[in-house]
């Protein structure tokens, strides 16, 4: 890379990536606003009061300490840092050297060492923001509306391996923003709503896999995410997991053993309990017929294990 530079103009670089990414909506507005207050407003005051300068000046060290940093909770008590909250800030720092990779101002990541607990205590666990911002960056180049991007846009929303092969053309209610999930045996059918991201991924790859029919008719039953349209359950649910895989090795992720095409889906779930703070969301957005298993695939011990106890079903699943 190029001479030092300021941290003031490392971050306003990324800032603009980042504003460009949310005009694409690969980045929420949501989202958009946390990442830029922690990076250029509390990563930035803690790396000047450290000294830190200019980008060389930010070491793996001083990283590890602004994320593991106490904090002052709702009361007004210093007390360590939630999980919750460590992963959030090393999300921030390792989307903005990603995007400083990208602009050409660095090729190192400060946090690619700094190891956390984990949010979930499953072999599988949910991506963290900062990497579902990667992904969907990555859905989104291409030189066409992509398989890999509506299984990306599928699963983000909710959709499960062995339902995302199953979706066709006709299951896309553009109008009401939605999609509808045909269910498998262990899921529920059921819509699921699509932010502007997923929207625009699938009505581009519908329109896109339109074109391809020979006859207008024929449209209806294309499948969105899957070109063969004749083949096996066991068959459509292995060609999702290809595609969404092909996507977790491009940002990366290919060699960390808890992230699986699952962990793209747990990601909605994550979200939805984020907004909503209720299980019940959760198990219905991702069709789960049991609160227990909804709130263990988002990594939330919602109620004290008990001798014997018995599942919960989703009051009106």
């Amino acid at each position: 890379m190029g001479c030092d530079l300021s941290l003031t103009h490392a971050f306003d670089q990324v800032r603009e990536l980042w504003l460009s990414m949310a005009a694409r909506d690969e980045i929420t507005e949501q989202t958009l606003e946390k990442f830029t207050q922690l990076l250029t407003e509390r990563f930035a005051r803690y790396a000047h009061l450290r000294g830190a300068v200019v980008l060389t000046d930010v070491t793996a060290e001083l990283a590890e300490d602004f994320i593991t940093a106490r904090g002052r909770s709702r009361h007004g008590h210093v007390t360590e840092a939630a999980v919750a909250t460590m992963h959030l800030r090393r999300s921030v720092l390792r989307s903005a050297y990603r995007a400083l990779r990208e602009v050409g101002l660095s090729d190192t990541d400060p946090t690619r060492d700094i190891a956390l607990p984990p949010r979930t205590a499953g072999e599988v666990r949910p991506l963290s923001e900062d990497e579902v911002i990667d992904l969907r960056h990555q859905a989104s180049f291409v030189d066409r509306p992509s398989r890999h991007g509506a299984a990306a846009a599928l699963a983000l929303a909710g959709g499960h391996s062995g339902e995302i092969g199953h979706i066709r053309v006709a299951d896309l209610d553009a109008a009401g923003r939605r999609v509808w999930m045909h269910g498998s045996t262990k899921t529920d059918p059921r819509w699921v709503a699509l932010d502007e991201w997923a929207m625009k991924t699938l009505t581009g790859r519908a329109q896109f896999v339109a074109a391809r029919q020979m006859r207008a008719t024929s449209v209806p039953g294309a499948r969105l995410a899957v070109s063969d349209h004749h083949a096996s359950d066991g068959h459509l649910q292995a060609r999702a997991c290809v595609a969404l895989r092909d996507l977790l090795i491009r940002i990366g992720l290919a060699d960390e053993p808890d992230v699986k095409p699952s962990s793209i889906t747990a990601w909605a779930g994550v979200e939805v309990f984020e907004q909503t703070g209720s299980i019940q969301e959760v198990a219905r957005r991702l069709g789960l017929r049991s609160l227990d298993r909804a709130a263990n695939v988002i990594g939330h011990t919602w109620r004290e294990p008990t001798a014997g106890a018995v599942q919960q079903e989703v009051p009106g699943a």
